[in-house]
């Protein structure tokens, strides 16, 4: 017996399509929501990798760069480095060395590392221009980034062990430094080691400019005008003033003038410590370059950053107009000089170097 096919409507027969379709467009929109689920999840993965990375924390530091967000800049540097620099200073050199440059395109090459960050060239059109180090702080899940500054670096020899700071960091131990020396502007004397104070030398860099120093207030600094160091110790007493100006001028006037021929070289030696370089140099120096004049002057006299360096040494600085005059013609030289003093076997104060800090003539 032959089974009878049962014929749908077309319209069940449509019907039934409809579901059909309507399963697949379903389908698609669930596998499209789940693809980009897992599109989205990936890319929050990769967008949080790539800002955990050194290389987004560089990207990003030269989009902050590009946008000029030097404020942010010096803060995210403060709170995550060493910054012995100030903020004007820093900001200064991130416009000096940034400015308008196209921060478009820059590439990056590693340099090397230590135990606390890693460095890197920053290239732009395979011209290198500046540095930037990276450092992962403790507890942080970023990596966090500066410009290297200008290398400067600077010595500072410390009498008595006085407490020092640099942009309110204070320089301790961790510091390198060598301790028994002898203070740096008496180093190449052929002088007993006891006769100055103890001396430590820390040598501290990455400085843009000369280091803002803070100190107790019974303590001064003193830079040295012939090299990158200063002195730190105590400040003079009144009477070591007093005593110590009259010295200072009294060298410095002599030395003027023997320069001048208004002076002989005798009565200069009589303020000099024999055998140094300074004490030969004059011995054979020529003074006939200067012009013929009547009469001479010292003027507008200043006597400063005095410091003694123990009971048997001090060092000490002076400026001064001197006014030549020939006739109707009249020269003004205005000077400063830094001078080095210790004491002799009779007791007296003898000069071991004058260093010219300024030497300039005027109509």
């Amino acid at each position: 017996m032959d089974r009878k096919v049962e014929k749908k409507s077309y319209k069940e027969r449509s019907k039934v399509g409809s579901r059909f379709y309507i399963f697949l467009i379903e389908l698609f929109v669930v596998a499209s929501l789940i693809c980009a689920v897992g599109l989205g999840y990936l890319w929050y993965w990769l967008e949080r990798y790539e800002k955990r990375s050194v290389n987004g924390a560089l990207t990003e530091y030269t989009y902050m760069v590009a946008r000029k967000e030097w404020d942010a800049i010096y803060q995210m540097d403060i709170e995550n480095f060493v910054e012995l620099n100030s903020k004007e200073a820093i900001i200064d050199y991130l416009i000096w060395l940034y400015g308008d440059r196209n921060m478009t395109g820059v590439t990056f090459a590693y340099a090397g590392g230590d135990d606390y960050s890693q460095y890197y060239d920053v290239y732009y059109q395979e011209e290198k221009f500046c540095s930037l180090e990276t450092r992962k702080p403790e507890g942080s899940e970023t990596w966090k980034v500066r410009t290297v500054s200008q290398n400067h670096t600077y010595m500072f020899d410390v009498l008595d062990d006085t407490e020092f700071s640099i942009n309110n960091v204070k320089i301790s131990d961790r510091y390198y430094h060598e301790d028994g020396h002898i203070p740096y502007g008496f180093e190449t004397l052929d002088l007993e080691e006891n006769i100055f104070p103890n001396t430590t030398r820390y040598t501290v860099g990455g400085f843009i400019y000369a280091p803002q120093v803070q100190l107790p207030d019974d303590k001064m600094i003193v830079r040295d005008s012939t090299d990158n160091l200063f002195y730190i110790g105590p400040k003079p007493t009144k009477e070591q003033i007093e005593e110590y100006s009259e010295e200072i001028k009294e060298t410095s006037f002599a030395y003027c003038m023997f320069i001048t021929e208004d002076g002989t070289l005798y009565n200069l030696n009589q303020h000099l410590y024999p055998y140094t370089t300074f004490y030969d140099g004059i011995n054979g120096f020529d003074n006939q370059w200067f012009s013929i004049h009547d009469s001479i002057e010292f003027k507008n006299v200043e006597v400063f950053d005095v410091m003694p360096i123990g009971e048997n040494a001090f060092i000490g600085s002076i400026s001064f107009d001197y006014e030549v005059i020939w006739g109707e013609i009249d020269k003004t030289y205005s000077s400063s000089y830094q001078l080095f003093f210790i004491k002799d076997s009779q007791d007296l104060w003898k000069a071991t170097n004058l260093a010219i800090i300024s030497d300039t003539a005027q109509n």
